[in-house]
């Protein structure tokens, strides 16, 4: 019966998220004042980030509470697993960002690398559902854009308008 339970949560929580990450990615942006539009990651990526470095701050804890030889090998791995999916989160809902208007596409990836693309040199585009990207080639190299973006709607209706692809999200 908590196996059922626990199952059910689980699951309810995982609908939740996707849910609301569909939500914010269909949301309309507004074009700023400056005539750009600006895409940033979902805030998903920051509570998850959050929790996973909550989690290894409470097993660091509970390892030097109860630390033994025993453990001393396997603890450190157990925090780290954590921890480092936590940080790469945070620095993702961070860093990362889309920005284009009229005549470019500005990507900014989790690092805060930028990559500028300009509307004339896209080759090719298409969607990859497996992990939920836009696949860009052009003229200057390949990039992906990740469909969780608040507001990625507004961005293909812009490369609809500006390519003569015809996206489905």
């Amino acid at each position: 019966m908590t196996n059922l339970i626990l199952f059910i949560v689980a699951n309810s929580i995982l609908a939740v998220v996707i849910w609301y990450s569909e939500n914010k990615s269909n949301k309309k942006l507004r074009k700023e004042i400056s005539g750009r539009y600006i895409l940033k990651a979902n805030l998903t990526y920051k509570v998850l980030g959050i929790i996973f470095v909550f989690i290894s701050i409470l097993l660091t804890y509970a390892m030097i509470l109860n630390w033994n030889q025993e453990i001393q090998f396997i603890a450190p791995f157990g925090v780290l697993l954590f921890f480092i999916p936590g940080v790469l989160m945070m620095m993702y809902y961070y860093n990362y960002s889309v920005e284009f208007n009229d005549s470019r596409i500005i990507i900014t990836n989790w690092k805060g690398t930028e990559k500028i693309i300009e509307w004339n040199d896209i080759i090719k585009i298409k969607f990859i559902d497996s992990i939920k990207y836009l696949y860009i080639k052009s003229n200057s190299g390949k990039t992906l854009i990740n469909q969780d973006c608040v507001g990625f709607i507004t961005l293909i209706e812009m490369i609809e308008l500006k390519t003569d692809s015809k996206l489905k999200k």
